[in-house]
């Protein structure tokens, strides 16, 4: 929200809603579908604003998109929800370019649902930074090891630790704290 205020935008924090992702996840299916219908009901009536809706999480966006389409079909609805950097780089031309003012750079631990189902997100987030003088390298991670609910639950906390310790970890121990970018939720959480 500072970002789009920053940016001159006025951003609007819609009520929370749940999406269902850990319904989806866990096979409560018949749940899911409730909070789907629910929530694709609410975010179509958003749409009939015509307001750009922008997601935080990559993977509740892109619940939205998939699981939603799956699950509701035609009765989905007609809105869009888009991630960050889907809703910024089209509109760059919107903000003043600068030059580089940052020399040090940002590094950037993608979400593995985002760059599996976005297989450009890390580069177009490369050109975001790169249009506001910022130097972004992306870092060659896999899963954080949180894999959705997986992470948060007490039986499977020591398998998760050791997906961790294979590439997040590693990486996260070499680079400066306060200079990592994470996309997902559960991948900050771990």
């Amino acid at each position: 929200i500072q970002l789009l205020i920053k940016l001159g935008k006025n951003p609007i924090l819609l009520p929370f809603k749940p999406n269902g992702k850990a319904q989806h996840i866990k096979g409560f299916l018949k749940q899911f579908t409730s909070t789907a219908q629910n929530t694709a009901a609410f975010l179509s009536q958003v749409a009939d604003l015509n307001i750009a809706m922008v997601g935080v999480d990559p993977a509740l966006v892109l619940c939205c998109r998939d699981e939603y389409n799956e699950i509701l079909g035609d009765k989905r609805g007609d809105f869009d929800v888009l991630t960050v950097h889907e809703w910024l780089l089209p509109r760059l031309a919107e903000f003043n370019a600068s030059e580089a003012l940052d020399t040090e750079a940002w590094y950037l631990f993608a979400h593995c649902t985002e760059k599996t189902k976005l297989p450009n997100a890390e580069k177009e987030w490369g050109m975001i930074f790169t249009h506001f003088g910022a130097k972004l390298h992306t870092v060659p991670v896999g899963c954080c090891g949180m894999a959705g609910t997986f992470g948060h639950e007490l039986d499977k906390l020591e398998m998760s630790k050791d997906i961790y310790g294979l590439s997040w970890q590693p990486s996260l121990e070499k680079l400066p704290k306060e200079r990592c970018l994470i996309t997902g939720y559960s991948c900050r959480s771990q």
